[in-house]
């Protein structure tokens, strides 16, 4: 695995309030101040046969927090994790994982189960949902101050998912929406169920995460795993498929 070349659009305006899209479910989020990274990655090909098609935006370097979901290379990567602050916190989901950020120099690690409740990492408040992918995942809710956005890597609907939408106070949601298959079965959300599920949270705004990929792989991987490309005509206006370096605002907040 090689770092990817991070030539796509830099951010305009890092500590801009709502969410920086870099590539793949790597985002730089502004919540009420604190700064988040979500899945970190830069490694090409992730996981031996990810590919994007489109390059990351430069990462910023010092996030107070960082966001892991699960342990495949597009989402955990040590590329990635190397490049940023050891100053900042970060949630894994496994020991393993947290032993490999440990050795990176990261004096914060936290590892996290669902259902687990942090009530002042950074001055966040984050939930710790159970999600359900082909490795042990997780999803978070974050809050401050009194708003809120909801981030699933890859994650197939679960019922701790489903309670957390019914609650209905989150208005901003990071969803995955796409319809690659293992051995002819689905591993995450499709588009429909995104759409769905998002309207469920009663979200005013949702954002497309992992959505740049494609896969190349020798036999017999090629007939094994299945990658369709996402088609951005398939989400409404209010379904944001954002390109790398693209700003979306919070529904909050002005658009941009």
């Amino acid at each position: 695995m090689n770092p990817v070349a991070e030539t796509g659009a830099p951010l305009a305006n890092p500590w801009r309030e709502g969410l920086h899209h870099i590539g793949n479910s790597t985002h730089w989020i502004v919540l009420e101040g604190v700064r988040i990274v979500t899945d970190p990655w830069l490694g090409e090909p992730a996981d031996g046969l990810l590919h994007h098609s489109t390059p990351p935006s430069p990462l910023p370097r010092e996030p107070d927090v960082v966001l892991v979901t699960h342990a495949h290379e597009d989402h955990f990567d040590p590329l990635a994790l190397r490049r940023l602050s050891p100053l900042a916190a970060v949630l894994v989901p496994t020991a393993a994982m947290a032993r490999a950020v440990r050795a990176l120099g990261f004096g914060e690690v936290h590892v996290v189960t669902p259902g687990q409740r942090l009530g002042s990492l950074r001055g966040l408040t984050i939930d710790v949902v159970r999600g359900r992918h082909t490795v042990r995942e997780v999803c978070y809710r974050v809050a401050r101050k009194g708003r809120a956005f909801f981030f699933a890597g890859d994650s197939k609907l679960t019922p701790e998912i489903e309670a957390v939408a019914r609650a209905g106070d989150t208005p901003f949601v990071v969803l995955p929406g796409e319809r690659s298959r293992l051995f002819g079965r689905r591993v995450g959300m499709s588009p429909e169920e995104a759409i769905a599920l998002a309207g469920r949270f009663g979200a005013r705004r949702a954002v497309l995460s992992h959505h740049e990929h494609r896969a190349t792989a020798p036999a017999p991987w090629r007939w094994i795993v299945r990658v369709p490309p996402v088609d951005p005509a398939e989400f409404p206006p209010w379904f944001t498929v954002p390109k790398p370096g693209e700003h979306v605002a919070f529904p909050w907040e002005a658009p941009s």
